[in-house]
């Protein structure tokens, strides 16, 4: 089966990034809708607070993420992820008050974190390391593309006053771009019967003769034509050395080994330069950005469509650079990038401030698309590949946890704050983010190894750790005669 099963799978599993995506983005739109503006009538500060409530829900949903994904397993964790979604979707959609529209809010926010998590471990488990950054690359691409299509549907819904979408006039605008969120959650739920459990969770449990299945099934079709069961024997030596390792271990032993300590801190460092870039922030409250800049309800929704569009292309370029130009190159380039991009519309905001001229509204709105693509191409899926391929299996689900924990608690800050500084220091909070990115850069380029076409096992190696069993120097003999001895060891 190979390769294409392998993608198949990983386009299921991305839906659960679908759910994240759609759900993440359709706020920006649905705070541009008259009908909820009306019916609600937030302030900035209950903006602010709609906007964190669900980074606080993913917060949550993270401090459970890695005791499902460690017990259950990965995809089990992905399945009660699309059902806590599928909760908050509704009583997002049904909310006829803010109390409730918060309540779905959060519990939605929760759904993303376990499945944000989880999804990203999910795909970097079962990938083969010549495309794993490309697989998650893909996922990413699946929750760009979702936050896409919600901020199209908002911007469309606010052309219809039909009352067959809401038994409320004013409130027909939001609640169908709301529910809508409902359809990837069912399929997320329904799909997951069709994937395998990860073969590196599988092994973690002992059960060997099932893990060894499913990486025939994901990868009998690579070059070398005893790649899985070569495979299979690494991973299966790694995880019993880090077994023993960590024994006796409490989970907190993370804090206290170095070692694991630097590679924690490198996923960290990784997923929160996502959230403090500029990009993230932007997305949420570009209505209220663009508003700033002069333009109407309906025209910053349309902006905020073109948004979806150029983060998509990034996304593309993203999935096609991640194996060829490799992780760090990325980074750097970003940072670097994105620094300029935000100085740039810095000016130009200021500019209008100054003269409110119109032509430099359109420069900045022009600026923040040219940002938004690079945004797309150098950090859509990178830190989310490299913060889960840097972690060993011991801790991977932990450690991608308190990673995902640290960029959302950020995320967090600044969604409750955005609305507020917009409001207050204008184009001044761009410096914000570009002080964010020349602080990660120096970390960046002294302590971030290169992973790409390693195996997981092999990042160990990048980090200064030893392999158990390096890939080139298990022959085909010695694979085909430790496979055949396992099987006769567990009929016996």
């Amino acid at each position: 089966m190979g390769r294409v099963y392998n993608w198949v799978c990983a386009g299921i599993a991305g839906s659960g990034s679908m759910l994240y995506g759609y759900d993440a983005a359709v706020i920006a739109s649905t705070f541009a809708q008259e009908g909820f503006i009306d019916y609600f009538q937030p302030s900035a500060k209950v903006q602010g607070a709609i906007g964190s409530s669900y980074y606080g829900g993913v917060i949550l949903g993270l401090l459970v993420a890695s005791l499902l994904a460690n017990h259950f397993g990965r995809k089990r964790a992905i399945q009660i992820g699309g059902c806590i979604g599928l909760i908050g979707a509704i009583l997002q959609a049904a909310a006829h008050n803010i109390a409730t529209f918060f309540a779905g809010r959060v519990i939605a926010g929760a759904a993303s974190g376990v499945m944000l998590m989880t999804v990203n471990i999910y795909q970097s488990e079962i990938a083969p390391p010549s495309q794993r950054g490309a697989m998650v690359a893909f996922q990413i691409l699946t929750l760009t593309v979702a936050g896409t299509f919600a901020s199209w549907v908002g911007y469309a819904c606010n052309f219809s006053s039909n009352l067959s979408f809401s038994c409320q006039l004013l409130t027909s605008s939001r609640r169908f771009p709301i529910a809508l969120q409902c359809l990837p959650a069912v399929g997320l739920i329904l799909g997951c019967f069709y994937l395998p459990f990860s073969p590196r969770w599988l092994i973690m449990k002992g059960r060997h003769e099932e893990a060894r299945i499913v990486l025939q099934r994901l990868h009998d079709d690579h070059n070398d034509h005893m790649f899985w069961e070569k495979e299979y024997l690494q991973i299966s030596a790694q995880l019993a050395a880090e077994a023993e390792e960590t024994a006796d271990h409490l989970w907190t032993h993370i804090f206290t080994n170095m070692r694991e300590l630097r590679r924690v801190a490198a996923a960290v460092a990784a997923m929160t330069s996502t959230q403090t870039n500029g990009a993230q922030t932007i997305q949420i409250y570009q209505s209220v950005l663009y508003a700033g800049l002069g333009f109407s309800h309906r025209t910053t929704l349309l902006m905020a469509g073109i948004f979806g569009l150029c983060n998509n292309a990034g996304g593309v370029v993203n999935l096609l650079l991640i194996d060829r130009a490799g992780r760090k190159f990325l980074f750097l380039s970003g940072l670097s990038i994105l620094s300029i991009c935000l100085a740039v519309f810095a000016a130009f905001s200021a500019k209008y401030e100054q003269t409110n001229d119109p032509g430099w509204g359109k420069a900045g709105i022009g600026i923040i698309m040219v940002f938004i693509f690079f945004f797309g191409s150098t950090f859509a899926a990178s830190p989310y590949a490299y913060a889960a391929e840097v972690l060993p299996t011991k801790i991977r689900a932990t450690g991608m946890s308190i990673a995902l924990f640290s960029s959302n608690a950020v995320t967090v800050i600044f969604s409750q704050t955005a609305p507020i500084a917009l409001q207050n220091i204008t184009w001044k909070f761009n410096l914000v983010f570009i002080g964010c990115n020349l602080f990660f850069l120096p970390i960046v380029f002294f302590f971030f190894p290169e992973t790409k076409g390693l195996t997981l096992e092999e990042v160990n190696r990048a980090f200064g750790d030893k392999v158990e069993m390096e890939m080139f120097e298990i022959t085909d003999d010695e694979a085909k005669n430790a496979i055949a001895f396992e099987h006769r060891d567990e009929s016996i």
